[in-house]
């Protein structure tokens, strides 16, 4: 029995050995995927990073809202100054490709100078939100410094700079992270497992080359003449893409480790006690993609089939799983869509981990729904195959 087992496992690992490019492309995309998305994304989902936008500041006269305005802007950390003596900003704008623009006119017939705000089409809304309120804050400071200075003239300028200060009552905490200063997570630790997985469920396309290889060369039917049951043709299959897939996470969280800090991106933190869950999370991920991919593999009968139904599956489970757009950026109609995804109960285990201090209650209800996405689907895998083979 054990020999059989082995003769079927060397089998597949020699079929394997045979589809190279297929495999590279296992090891390679996810890689390229996460190394381009944590150094893409890590401002995005870093607040110790901020972004700098290009703004142009025009201003008529050297009045205390324009010094109070340009001098904020000067000092802050999320916008680059550029001033500017020709009062026509919108076509400086689109000569420069600037995003953002500000003028600020004081004319005599008003009592108060005129602000406009200038953005360019290509803005998205929480940039121009973002941008609106840091000037509204600005002109806000200024309008309580002039009642500062009308009710107390005798105020220092050093006490009124400490009540103009901005007082923040309220501090934001995420629970569970390794780093108790951290605020939120990083591009590297959404990146890492996502692609991770992606790559994972990718499998379907050698596994069911080689099932097409073996209909075509009727290896099945010589098989089941030997007596090997459709049981132990499935594990026999399971168990080479398994330590495939084991050698992956292994790989992949080495690469946010070492490879993604080396390159400017933010070090993926995976203390010595999560490795033991890494392995759990991971062993669940793969047998749910490598059941779902023999259960598919038992229906196609081409390569193209294979190919293009695989690769449809793959990318709609990665679109409403958190894969390609974060769950969290999502609407929240969608975030319940995402529910219908293995891979979002992939990701979610892998976060848990993360997110959570390894905290192992967190990864259970991922792990349950893993185990039950991949034993229906072996189950599928199993009643085709055999039926097949007792027709054939």
């Amino acid at each position: 029995m054990l020999k059989r087992y082995l003769a079927n496992i060397k089998k597949e690992f020699l079929l394997m050995s045979r589809d190279i490019h297929t495999l590279l492309v296992l090891f390679v995309m996810p890689v390229v995927f996460i190394l381009l998305m944590s150094l893409a994304m890590q401002d995005a989902f870093s607040e110790q990073k901020s972004v700098t936008f290009n703004t142009i500041v025009y201003s008529d006269g050297q009045d205390d809202l324009a010094k109070a305005v340009i001098e904020s802007l000067q000092n802050s950390q999320n916008f680059e100054l550029i001033t500017t003596d020709d009062a026509d900003i919108k076509k400086q704008m689109e000569k420069n490709d600037i995003l953002l623009g500000i003028s600020i006119e004081n004319k005599s017939t008003e009592s108060e100078p005129k602000i406009t705000l200038f953005l360019s089409p290509e803005v998205s809304p929480h940039i121009a939100l973002f941008f609106h309120e840091s000037i509204y804050k600005i002109a806000m400071q200024y309008e309580t410094s002039k009642k500062i200075d009308q009710l107390n003239p005798w105020l220092s300028v050093e006490d009124k700079k400490e009540l103009l200060k901005d007082k923040n009552s309220i501090q934001e905490q995420y629970i569970g992270y390794h780093d108790a200063e951290r605020k939120k997570p990083s591009s590297v630790q959404q990146s890492v497992p996502a692609w991770l997985i992606f790559s994972m469920f990718f499998i379907i396309i050698p596994i069911s080359n080689t099932f097409i290889n073996e209909k075509r060369q009727e290896t099945l039917s010589r098989l089941a003449v030997m007596n090997i049951s459709v049981g132990e043709l499935l594990l026999s299959k399971l168990i080479p893409y398994f330590i495939i897939n084991t050698i992956q996470m292994i790989f992949m969280v080495l690469i946010g480790i070492y490879l993604v800090p080396l390159l400017g991106g933010e070090k993926l933190v995976v203390h010595l006690k999560d490795w033991p869950l890494l392995l759990l999370v991971s062993s669940f991920v793969s047998f749910a993609a490598i059941s779902f991919a023999l259960a598919i593999s038992s229906f196609v009968k081409t390569t193209e089939q294979a190919v293009s139904l695989g690769g449809l599956l793959n990318i709609t489970f990665a679109a409403l799983g958190g894969v390609m757009v974060p769950v969290f950026v999502m609407p929240h109609f969608m975030q319940y869509v995402t529910n219908l995804s293995p891979m979002a109960w992939s990701l979610e285990g892998f976060l848990a981990i993360f997110l959570y201090n390894g905290d192992l209650s967190k990864t259970i209800m991922p792990i349950i729904s893993l185990a039950l996405f991949g034993g229906i689907s072996l189950i599928i895998a199993r009643y085709k195959l055999k039926r097949e083979i007792t027709e054939g």
